[in-house]
C-alpha cells in the first residue's frame, strides 16, 4: 500500500508522454485509431475509423443515423475529419512507428522538436463520452454502403 497518495498521480507531462508512445506505438497496419496534433489549437486528437460512421459521403449527418455523441463533439469531429481529408497543414499526423524502434522517447522528442510543440501548452481531446452509433439499415440497401 502507497504511503502517499500523491504516487500515483501523474504529471501533465507524463500523461501527455504516455499518450504520444501509444501514438507512436501503433502498427502501420492497424488503422482503428489515427493520432493528430492540431497545430492552431494547440491539440492532440485521435479519430477512431468507427467515428466516421457518424457521417455520410458529404460529411453530413445522415436521418438514418442516431449518434450519443453531443452536436458539440460532432460538430468538433466533423472539421477535424475534414481537415484531415483535406491535408489541411495545421493537422500533423503522429507518426506510427509500430516495432520500428525501442527508443520513443527519442522520436517523441524528435518530433516535438521538428514540430515545435511543447507539451506545457499543450492539450489532449479527450472526449468523456463514448461515441456509439446506429445505423437503420430498413431505410438503405445494404449494398449502398459500399458504394
Amino acid at each position: 500500500m502507497l504511503e502517499n497518495e500523491s504516487e500515483l498521480e501523474i504529471t501533465y507531462q507524463e500523461q501527455v508522454q504516455n499518450w504520444l508512445q501509444i501514438a507512436f506505438s501503433q502498427s502501420n497496419e492497424k488503422f482503428s485509431e489515427m493520432f493528430y496534433y492540431d497545430i492552431k489549437n494547440k491539440q492532440f486528437f485521435s479519430i477512431l475509423v468507427t467515428d466516421y460512421f457518424h457521417f455520410d459521403e458529404n460529411f453530413n449527418i445522415p436521418k438514418n443515423t442516431k449518434s450519443t455523441y453531443s452536436n458539440e463533439i460532432l460538430k468538433l469531429l466533423k472539421e477535424r475529419i475534414l481537415k484531415i481529408e483535406n491535408n489541411a497543414p495545421d493537422i500533423i499526423p503522429i507518426p506510427r512507428l509500430g516495432n520500428k524502434t525501442l527508443n520513443f522517447n527519442e522520436e517523441i522528442s524528435d518530433f516535438l522538436d521538428r514540430n515545435t510543440i511543447t507539451i506545457e501548452s499543450t492539450s489532449i481531446w479527450d472526449i468523456d463520452e463514448i461515441g456509439n452509433v446506429t445505423i437503420n439499415l430498413s431505410s438503405r440497401k445494404w449494398w449502398e454502403f459500399w458504394k
